[in-house]
């Protein structure tokens, strides 16, 4: 165990380790005086729902930290100091960190689940803001492809990574799980810009084959050290891309005034762009726009990216 002084950790590392140790403080007091106090029902099941919001708290809290490049042993012993009731201390020790190439591992992970998400957002708010009906040119369909397929790899990789650094199901869950709060802020940055050039050139971004190339490298290392392949089960992946896109539509179907027919037209027109089946095993296949026929397929994403 050693002691690192805490003004040689980035600031921003303190503080995600402080906020760590003083949520678990909190849930661990609330839930004791819970046990303690033996309070009526109502009383329980508030106190119940506190200790549950400070726990999801601390759960984004520490995926933030490990993003920040914070050692997952320093986020472990301050967790596990503040459920035990000991607040922060500056001269507390830390125990010493796993090799860099892990935490960088990581770092990956929620990257690549972080720029998913954004994807997402800005795919929904693409085709929120489309006018209903204009024809689909040849461009859009192509980077509609592209951007599906770009999901699916990004998808892909996060969770084989995920897997391959013993991530548990858990961890994963919390990482993936965006609360209908988050989807609104999402989308919404992108549909309350006045100018939507920035939305189009974003989008057009995403539809860059280079993401998914730069993935499918990953997955061949993964692949050639036995942690990828047709012969490798898939893990316990959650939020597939279909339920993300779902899920961030319904977000902004909320966000519509419901009275209103014009809004009643682009929901209508954005679910039929969206997948049918958000059950179904995630394929990288072209959901087209409004306006166009059927669906395009590709490869089930499992065979597409094993190369």
């Amino acid at each position: 165990m050693t002691e690192p002084n805490p003004r040689e950790i980035p600031g921003d590392q303190i503080a995600l380790l402080q906020r760590i140790q003083g949520l678990a403080l909190h849930s661990g007091r609330l839930l004791q005086a819970m046990y303690e106090g033996g309070g009526d029902a109502r009383t329980s099941m508030r106190a119940i729902a506190e200790i549950n919001a400070l726990d999801r708290d601390r759960d984004l809290t520490e995926i933030k930290a490990r993003a920040a490049g914070v050692p997952a042993e320093w986020i472990d012993r301050v967790r596990t100091l503040g459920q035990r009731g000991h607040p922060w201390r500056a001269d507390q020790p830390l125990p010493d960190p796993a090799p860099r190439g892990w935490r960088r591992t990581i770092r990956r992970v929620a990257d690549d689940v972080e720029q998913l998400k954004d994807m997402v957002a800005v795919h929904t708010a693409y085709l929120h803001t489309r006018p209903v009906g204009e024809p689909v040119s040849p461009m859009e369909q192509a980077v509609m492809q592209q951007l599906h397929r770009n999901m699916a790899a990004l998808w892909m990789r996060a969770g084989r990574t995920a897997e391959s650094i013993g991530m548990s199901a858990g961890e994963r869950a919390v990482l993936w799980k965006v609360a209908p709060e988050e989807w609104a802020q999402r989308v919404g940055h992108y549909l309350g810009g006045e100018d939507l050039g920035e939305l189009h050139t974003r989008w057009r971004r995403y539809g860059d084959a280079a993401i998914a190339t730069a993935a499918r490298k990953s997955l061949g290392k993964l692949r050639r050290a036995g942690e990828h392949g047709p012969d490798i089960p898939l893990p316990d992946m959650p939020m597939r891309p279909p339920q993300m896109l779902h899920e961030a539509h319904a977000t902004v179907a909320d966000l519509d005034s419901p009275g209103s027919a014009e809004n009643t037209v682009i929901t209508a027109a954005v679910e039929a762009a969206l997948p049918e089946d958000v059950a179904a095993d995630w394929s990288a296949q072209d959901y087209p726009l409004p306006g166009t026929s059927g669906h395009g397929s590709e490869p089930h994403v499992n065979s597409e990216l094993e190369s």
